[in-house]
């Protein structure tokens, strides 16, 4: 990852039991190295230059009456029992869904209109079915949030229009809508976001976009990808609206999209409806182009001005919730899903995919899922069910098994792989509580006929859950989920050597990828069980800080040689990094020769390293 930092999953913490949005702040733009204060009806648009350092948008909420802490102990009903064997996939589908797509959308906000102004409070249900009005410098707290769901539209990123089926052909089942030049554009978050997905699913994602929308993805405004998914076994059809980023020559489009004119475009020339064989292109205007297969090409023209309302109740309904201005959403039938997973999804997925939809249940009808990262990281799920279960039975399911997940991901997944990079170990290891944040930071609610989860998250926690949840999919891949879990016999610790310098000798896994100083230095003396001390002091008058990235992969060696490749890198004139040992205290301090000899501290001799 392009990133001055090493990606160490610091955007996801656990939070306490009951946490709370923020509460609205006394001034009226928050600084924009904040996240903004979700407690206003819409948020001011903020400056998009720096990247925010924020938290989570949950702090400690203050006691209050009438709310249980002991709320999740009421569910209406456990998560359903599986057989041990292949109880891996299943959570690991939902944690690589929930989190590594979620790392993979970024959005930056153009404009936000604020809403009209309610008198600065609002009636919050307090959980004992009463309404109160909210103290102007109170946060929300997590139970008042799941009791109202306009509190939560506050979260709300952008205010843009719903997504439409204009120029769309009738019985479409599945929808997605993607920002693609945003997402490929040369921004710094935006490689970060890119690199997190890693390169095959980038470049699996942009090969399809060209296939269907005729062009790179740097080049699309706004793709509406609209599937209609018919009975198993049937390939599903594909129609695109593509919105360019420029405007192209209208002779240009109409040479490009060969084919013969539906109608004769002397009596009808404002419709440029064309097929060629296979395809229909209708070419709307300089900027928009819609192309579907050919026997559905006679339907657009009835859809130029209205959208096409001929889809299911569920499609509509949750059709009418989403946002244009979000980089990523998608809506669908879950049942077309189930029996279209291997059409849908490249087969490194299809399994997770499969075990995701497995995990939300059966009783699912429709669902949607729209995600922003930009200037925090926003999940919005819809999940909408069928006629056999209730709105508050979905809800009350879904929110048992978001609770479960982190503990059974650890204990079914996580505790099984045995990872040799480095990288790997340390975000696998990660992961259960990147998802415990997750879960703690997802506010779930009903309205209507559908159930709505939405996370709000730091921006900088996308990149992070996506890695870990990578990484966990790969070693997945390479670990036999059959055998037992290893029990430790006993507690006791290894006999370790009684010298600093034996200690140092022991081998360690030196491994960095743009690792801080300090942070590699602390890990080199914590796996030999020595402490350490940086001299801050002694490096900056030297021009060095703790935070200079540290890169390199030497393996399994001894810990004295991976010290060695560090303190060697900085050995200027007049400013040398040297390592000294204190025997009696079990001290490593790094600082440099000048500090050192003024201090009187004993200089470690360090090997040579190989490149020197």
């Amino acid at each position: 990852v392009a990133n001055d930092d090493i990606p160490t999953g610091t955007g996801a913490r656990i939070v306490p039991d009951e946490p709370t949005f923020p509460g609205p702040p006394k001034s009226e733009t928050p600084p924009a190295s904040e996240i903004p204060d979700f407690t206003r009806p819409k948020p001011t648009p903020l400056p998009v230059d720096e990247p925010p350092t924020a938290p989570l948008p949950f702090e400690p909420a203050p006691e209050a009456s009438g709310t249980s802490s002991g709320s999740a102990s009421k569910k209406l009903e456990e998560l359903r029992k599986k057989r041990r064997r292949g109880m891996w996939k299943s959570y690991l589908g939902m944690a690589v869904v929930l989190l590594a797509l979620g790392g993979g959308v970024a959005y930056i906000i153009a404009n936000n209109k604020p809403s009209p102004d309610k008198g600065g409070s609002a009636a919050i249900a307090d959980g004992s079915g009463e309404s109160s009005e909210t103290d102007a410098n109170k946060p929300y707290s997590k139970p008042k949030l799941e009791g109202d769901p306009n509190l939560v539209a506050e979260f709300d990123p952008t205010a843009g229009e719903p997504v439409q089926l204009f120029m769309m052909p009738s019985g479409v089942n599945m929808v997605l809508h993607l920002r693609p030049a945003l997402l490929w554009s040369d921004g710094y978050d935006y490689q970060v976001l890119r690199a997190s997905l890693t390169e095959e699913v980038t470049n699996w994602i942009a090969e399809k976009l060209k296939e269907v929308c005729r062009r790179e993805p740097s080049q699309i405004e706004e793709a509406t990808i609209g599937l209609i998914l018919g009975a198993r076994g049937s390939e599903p059809d594909v129609c695109a609206v593509v919105r360019l980023k420029e405007p192209a020559q209208m002779s240009d489009l109409i040479e490009e999209f060969s084919g013969t004119y539906l109608y004769d475009i002397t009596e009808r020339p404002e419709l440029r409806l064309k097929v060629d064989g296979t395809y229909g292109y209708l070419i709307h205007d300089a900027s928009t182009i819609a192309i579907c297969p050919e026997n559905l090409a006679g339907e657009l023209e009835h859809w130029i001005k209205t959208p096409n309302y001929e889809v299911t109740e569920g499609m509509s309904e949750l059709l009418a919730e989403t946002d244009r201005q979000r980089l990523f959403t998608v809506v669908g039938e879950s049942g077309d899903i189930r029996r279209h997973l291997n059409d849908l999804f490249p087969e490194s997925s299809r399994q997770s995919f499969s075990q995701l939809f497995g995990w939300l249940g059966e009783d699912l009808e429709t669902v949607s899922w729209s995600a922003h990262v930009e200037p925090y990281l926003h999940s919005e799920v819809r999940l909408r069910p069928s006629s056999v279960v209730s709105p508050t039975q979905l809800r009350d399911r879904i929110t048992s098994q978001l609770d479960q997940l982190p503990h059974q991901l650890w204990k079914e997944v996580c505790v099984r792989m045995k990872p040799q990079e480095l990288r790997f170990r340390e975000f696998i290891g990660r992961l259960p509580a990147m998802v415990e944040a997750f879960q703690q930071s997802t506010v779930v609610t009903s309205s209507g006929r559908h159930v709505d989860l939405t996370t709000v998250l730091p921006a900088k926690a996308a990149p992070n859950l996506a890695l870990a949840a990578m990484f966990t999919a790969t070693e997945a891949a390479q670990t036999d989920f059959s055998e037992p879990v290893a029990v430790a016999t006993t507690n006791k610790q290894p006999d370790l050597p009684n010298t600093v310098a034996e200690r140092m000798q022991m081998k360690v896994d030196a491994e960095f990828a743009r690792r801080p100083l300090a942070d590699a230095l602390q890990y080199l003396c914590d796996e030999v069980h020595v402490n350490l001390h940086v001299d801050g002091d002694g490096l900056k008058d030297a021009g060095y800080t703790k935070n200079m990235p540290q890169t390199f992969n030497l393996g399994q060696v001894p810990m004295i040689q991976a010290l060695a490749k560090i303190v060697n890198s900085y050995q200027e004139r007049n400013k040398e990094m040297v390592a000294c040992v204190d025997q009696d205290k079990m001290l490593i301090t790094v600082t440099t020769r000048k500090f050192a000899e003024a201090q009187g501290l004993e200089i470690f001799p360090l090997p040579a390293t190989p490149d020197e």
